[in-house]
């Protein structure tokens, strides 16, 4: 063998074991990239078990999911804090101890509140208040012979008036435990208590929340004798027209009744609804025309409501309790007469992190109201009209 052949071979054999040694290194990197994917994985998911997220989101396995669950469905569908108890498997939010039995029904006090969501108008926001446009005037006329001078005439049409949003709350805890061992579905059930206490407390604001840091509601406005009612220019100063009972809390006379409905304009009669107390209505139901018939028609079926006057009555829980020169009764088209606006539909923020052990809800909406028309709306006062 040539001298020229043996370099040849002794060049392809260093070649080769460079390529054995490039291997080798390469699979000593795939299998260190290996280990150092492992141990990423690992200590990912050690944080997402130990990070439950804020917002009813998080990661983990499905035994950390068990033990707190996820927020599902919280509501559906604005400044007085909701209750804001801790709630625990040992206190029931008044000191009184749990028993390690527990029944799954849950007996509820009831509370009643008014329909204004269900009666009134709603809008949607885009900022923190929105303007609406009332259309209280018209362009004035005159009657002219053919060859008359013609002058120009006022045209007046629109007014705004602004309706700010409030922020409502809610801010409950509870804790892990209770979620993992009740043997209902605690979390539900907060939920349910989180949207009553906020349809109470919001219709309550409808009726008479002073604009303060919270709906402006239509009681709030108050009343003028009907004879010398206008509807002004400034929504700050509207009032509504009034009848009047003729009796300080009470109401004896069915044509107290009868000046009522007739005190609202034709045009906002269809639609039109009562608003009472049931203290109220149980006086009204045995007022008699004078054929002696009663003038509240009861409902013999179940969700529709009575009749007075050919006009739906609804209770309104949150109107005042019967008693001199007070509004006993509201009769109108609520539709048009009183606005709610929405700016942010519930939203809750769920923190199982910063409280370990507990499981916080802040709960929030961004609501108002204002009387956009007080030509709409009539009240019965009970007592006597002003000298």
């Amino acid at each position: 063998m040539s001298i020229e052949v043996k370099d040849l071979v002794s060049k392809v054999n260093e070649a080769a074991q460079e390529v054995k040694g490039y291997k080798k290194e390469v699979e000593e990197a795939k299998r260190m990239a290996k280990e150092a994917s492992a141990e990423a994985l690992d200590i990912s998911t050690k944080f997402a078990r130990q990070n439950t997220g804020v917002y009813g989101m998080y990661s983990g396995d499905q035994q950390q999911q068990a033990h707190d669950p996820e927020l599902k469905s919280f509501f559906s569908k604005g400044t007085l804090p909701a209750e804001t108890k801790d709630l625990s498997v040992t206190n029931d939010g008044q000191g009184v101890t749990v028993r390690s039995q527990w029944s799954s029904t849950i007996f509820d006090k009831i509370r009643e509140s008014s329909p204004m969501r269900q009666v009134c108008g709603v809008m949607s926001a885009e900022s923190n208040e929105i303007e609406v446009l009332i259309d209280r005037d018209e362009p004035n006329s005159a009657w002219i012979g053919e060859l008359g001078d013609r002058v120009e005439t006022d045209a007046s049409y629109l007014t705004r008036q602004k309706i700010a949003v409030h922020e409502h709350y809610a801010y409950p805890m509870i804790t892990l435990q209770m979620l993992e061992d009740s043997q209902f579905n605690a979390e539900t059930w907060l939920q349910g208590k989180l949207v009553n206490r906020f349809s109470r407390q919001e219709a309550n604001a409808f009726v008479v929340g002073d604009g303060a840091g919270k709906p402006r509601g239509i009681l709030d406005y108050g009343t003028t004798p009907e004879d010398s009612f206008t509807w002004g220019a400034d929504p700050d100063l509207y009032t509504i027209g009034a009848q009047y009972s003729g009796a300080d809390g009470d109401i004896s006379d069915a044509d107290a009744l009868f000046d009522l409905v007739d005190s609202l304009k034709a045009s906002y009669l269809p639609g039109a609804s009562f608003l009472m107390t049931r203290a109220m209505r149980n006086k009204i139901r045995k007022l008699k025309d004078t054929q002696d018939r009663y003038l509240l028609q009861p409902s013999l079926t179940a969700g529709v409501p009575d009749t007075l006057l050919g006009y739906p009555v609804a209770l309104a829980e949150d109107m005042p309790n019967l008693a001199a020169d007070v509004v006993g009764v509201l009769f109108g088209n609520f539709n048009q007469a009183y606005t709610i606006v929405d700016r942010v539909g519930v939203t809750v923020q769920r923190d199982s992190v910063t409280k370990p052990g507990w499981v916080k809800y802040y709960a929030r909406r961004r609501t108002g109201g204002a009387l956009t028309n007080p030509e709409a709306v009539k009240a019965l006062v009970l007592g006597t009209q002003p000298a």
